[in-house]
């Protein structure tokens, strides 16, 4: 999953939106090639000339999104506040930047101030129910006319079931993609091979060992595997059982995937962990990290394309007698709480987001659409010049695996979970004993919660 970094100080950032002419020229340019590419409206492009013989109230509809971890400033602009000022005028786009301490969602919700659109992952959807914010959309996504049907089907059942409703809490707009990123020049540096697509994750530790190496002063890891919650959920091993919230982390598949990643740790001259932001920081920065499991760090990337050239992709480690089987599923999804009281206005602005044009753009820069039309995959990456001769198809060799419920316990279920391997590789401890304090620690956090 990727777990969003918490935001230091709480600020707004408003998107006022004018129809100008300078604005629709570059919607324009952003954009797809309009005729064709609507798929998820359902005919709802049409709604621009109708709205122009019909004079609507001006409304302002407030989004929240975090700092980091969802979409940059300038997405926000491209794929969200451009798209509407061009579709619907009579709406101006307020930002919310979420954080858990001044706009948490436990604040926002007593303030009175919750977004009318809430942008979250879908791992952590049983947030927003505690809250008991969650609304069923299916009527209003109709009325919006959004074309379900034009959706990747796997997207709107993982909504469902992560969030264990009968309906959508929310509509989807991106997914991650998990892709094995490698550093060419280390690889040439010691006359290694590079990574292939369909490598298991003990073929990518084997060829980890023949990278791993101290040059001079300098050590360069071989792999990093990331967070071993994403290797378990290709298993579908959930860590926190829905039915009777107990921890369920001390199990015999759990022991294989710890034991997975601590034989990668226990290659000489990789015992670094470097998870999350630390991990890329290697990969991209340091460039002292051969291999990185990870999600899309293209952005992370694209700031250093000038510096950085030389590596590329496969496809995402798999389990041995599971080929193409990835992750569990990591949706972006746009929810729209019970508290909004521009319920129609925001649907708008969820529609314009999944909308043809909008999806393809998101395609061409980087952004795995959610809806199911192939020429949207095909069209990955196509804008992004320093992704010009890399494997970006790679992201596309695993599907998700089925879904499974989270809990509303799952952020400190996927913390701590990680913590595991700090305890196995640093602490010495062994793989049965430090499941069996992690499912003690949980299930000791879990009956501490109110109920």
């Amino acid at each position: 999953m990727h777990q969003a970094n918490k935001a230091k100080k709480a600020t707004k950032w408003i998107g006022a939106i004018a129809a100008s002419a300078a604005a629709a020229v570059l919607v324009t340019a952003c954009g797809g090639s309009g005729t064709g590419d609507q798929a998820a409206s359902g005919g709802a492009d049409k709604a621009p000339a109708q709205q122009a013989n019909k004079k609507q109230d001006p409304v302002t509809v407030t989004i929240g999104i975090r700092a980091t971890g969802y979409l940059t400033e300038d997405e926000i602009q491209r794929y969200i506040v451009q798209p509407v000022s061009k579709k619907y005028p009579h709406i101006t786009i307020n930002r919310i930047v979420l954080d858990d301490k001044t706009n948490s969602f436990e604040n926002l919700l007593a303030a009175g101030s919750l977004p009318d659109i809430i942008f979250h992952t879908s791992l952590l959807l049983p947030d927003l129910k505690r809250l008991k914010i969650d609304q069923d959309l299916t009527d209003a996504i109709k009325t919006a006319n959004i074309d379900l049907a034009a959706f990747n089907p796997t997207t709107l059942d993982a909504i469902k079931i992560t969030s264990e409703n009968s309906f959508l809490m929310g509509v989807p707009y991106t997914m991650h993609f998990n892709a094995l990123y490698y550093n060419k020049d280390i690889f040439d540096k010691f006359g290694a091979e590079y990574p292939k697509d369909g490598m298991t994750w003990q073929e990518v530790t084997e060829l980890a060992k023949k990278v791993t190496r101290k040059e001079d002063t300098v050590q360069y890891r071989g792999f990093e595997p990331d967070s071993i919650y994403r290797a378990g959920s290709q298993l579908g091993l959930p860590l926190i059982d829905p039915k009777t919230f107990k921890s369920v982390g001390n199990t015999d598949e759990w022991k294989q995937v710890v034991q997975m990643a601590k034989d990668v740790y226990a290659i000489p001259g990789n015992s670094t962990i470097q998870t999350f932001s630390s991990g890329v920081n290697a990969f991209v920065k340091d460039r002292k990290l051969a291999m990185l499991a990870g999600l899309n760090w293209l952005p992370n990337l694209a700031e250093v394309k000038g510096q950085f050239t030389n590596w590329d992709l496969a496809s995402y480690p798999t389990w041995p007698g599971k080929p193409g089987v990835g992750t569990q599923i990591d949706l972006h999804v746009m929810i729209v709480p019970s508290t909004s009281k521009h319920k129609e206005a925001a649907l708008q602005v969820i529609e314009t987001v999944v909308s043809g044009e909008v999806q393809s753009d998101m395609a061409q820069n980087g952004r795995v659409s959610v809806l199911k039309d192939k020429k949207y995959q095909d069209a990955f990456g196509q804008h992004l010049d320093y992704l010009k001769g890399k494997n970006v198809q790679a992201v596309f060799k695993s599907a998700p695996t089925k879904p499974f419920p989270t809990t509303i316990h799952a952020n400190k279920a996927f913390n701590e979970i990680t913590k595991v391997m700090t305890q196995v590789v640093k602490n010495n401890v062994d793989v049965n004993t430090a499941l069996r304090s992690y499912d003690e620690l949980m299930d000791k956090y879990i009956a501490e919660q109110p109920k």
